[in-house]
C-alpha cells in the first residue's frame, strides 16, 4: 500500500473540521474540471493512489480517466464502502 493516499472528501463538501471550509470546497469543486486539475496535479507529483467513494460525480471523474488510459496508467483506485446510514436514511 501506498504511503499517500489522496481522498476525494474536499471535492464533495466534507471536512471534518470545518464546516465553513467544507461550503468552500464544495463551491470551488462545482465543476469535474477542477476535480481533474488536483488529482493531476497530485499524479504529477507522484501520488498514485486515489480513495474514493460512491459519490455521483466520481463517475465523472472516472469517465475523464478512462478516455486517457496512457496518462493514468498506474492510477490505483480504492474506493470506498458507502456508510450503511447513508443508505438506511433514504
Amino acid at each position: 500500500m501506498d504511503r499517500v493516499l489522496f481522498g476525494d472528501n474536499q471535492f464533495f463538501g466534507v471536512n471534518h473540521m470545518s464546516e465553513e471550509k467544507a461550503r468552500q470546497q464544495l463551491v470551488r469543486f462545482k465543476d469535474t474540471a477542477a476535480i481533474i486539475e488536483v488529482l493531476d496535479i497530485a499524479y504529477d507529483m507522484g501520488i498514485r493512489t486515489f480513495m474514493c467513494t460512491t459519490h455521483d460525480r466520481i463517475g465523472e471523474v472516472c469517465d475523464h480517466m478512462r478516455a486517457d488510459r496512457a496518462r493514468y496508467r498506474n492510477f490505483i483506485y480504492y474506493p470506498c464502502m458507502p456508510y450503511a446510514h447513508k443508505y438506511a436514511n433514504s
